[in-house]
């Protein structure tokens, strides 16, 4: 934890901050992070905290929330194998938290879904993992996407997203690793704002099986992507309305595989 706090911290003082998102952690690690954070944190620093928890623990999250200052719950993230696993979920919401909900089986996501809706609340997908199975194929990403598509509901995708394009990668960083099929952040992100706009499947699927980094174009005005050009207009609507963003355990990487790594803030 002290680790993941200091590098953190360093990361919020470097010039490119913009790009970094909450700090997640798991709910019975609370109190280790708030230790960390108080021996370090500066006067009048506060940090964004997305907690991992379970649903039934809403409670308890919520009470949290309420009185947490210097960091600030903000989200929650949280697993559901039925609709039944989703009672906790409304109380957080109202609470005014961002609660995104992982499905613990894609195949049986659709009525999850539709109490997300219901309720408010986010959708979460697992992509990658320390091994080969933790990996949806192509298909089954696509699949979730329309279902939150169709329910009318934002998602986040998470795990295994470290690199920009579509590829075989070590799947840890151990010295004796194995290689493994990962996605790439910038395959979601483009296959969720393609879809958003109305492409066909077939177009969706391409993108996500996307390995050439040259066949992307961007400037101020939107993205280009093998002749289907998206409006900046587009891109800002699909993240707003659809792809929430991604989480990634290492934020130097992401930064320069797009290029943008920056120096380290002191």
């Amino acid at each position: 934890m002290a680790d993941a706090v200091q590098e953190y911290a360093q990361h919020r003082a470097a010039p490119d901050n913009w790009a970094l998102g909450r700090f997640v952690v798991p709910f019975p690690r609370w109190n280790d992070l708030m230790s960390n954070f108080e021996s370090i944190a500066r006067a009048g620093e506060w940090w964004p905290v997305s907690l991992l928890a379970a649903a039934h623990e809403s409670e308890r999250i919520c009470e949290l929330a309420e009185h947490s200052t210097e960091l600030r719950v903000e989200s929650v993230e949280t697993k559901a194998t039925t609709i039944a696993d989703l009672a906790g979920v409304k109380p957080m919401v109202e609470r005014g938290l961002s609660v995104f909900v992982e499905p613990t089986r894609l195949s049986e996501f659709e009525e999850i879904a539709l109490g997300l809706k219901r309720m408010g609340a986010a959708a979460k997908i697992r992509t990658g993992g320390v091994t080969a199975d933790a990996f949806p194929d192509p298909e089954q990403v696509l699949a979730f996407m329309k279902t939150c598509r169709k329910a009318g509901i934002r998602f986040k995708a998470t795990a295994g997203l470290h690199h920009a394009m579509r590829g075989e990668y070590p799947l840890t960083y151990e010295k004796s690793f194995s290689m493994g099929e990962m996605f790439g952040f910038l395959n979601v992100a483009m296959a969720a704002a393609l879809l958003w706009s109305g492409r066909p499947d077939s177009v969706v699927i391409r993108a996500l099986n996307e390995r050439t980094a040259d066949a992307f174009e961007f400037n101020n005005d939107g993205a280009l992507w093998r002749n289907n050009w998206l409006t900046l207009a587009e891109l800002e609507m699909a993240h707003s309305e659809f792809f929430a963003g991604f989480g990634s355990c290492s934020f130097r990487e992401p930064m320069a595989e797009l290029g943008l790594e920056a120096v380290r803030g002191e």
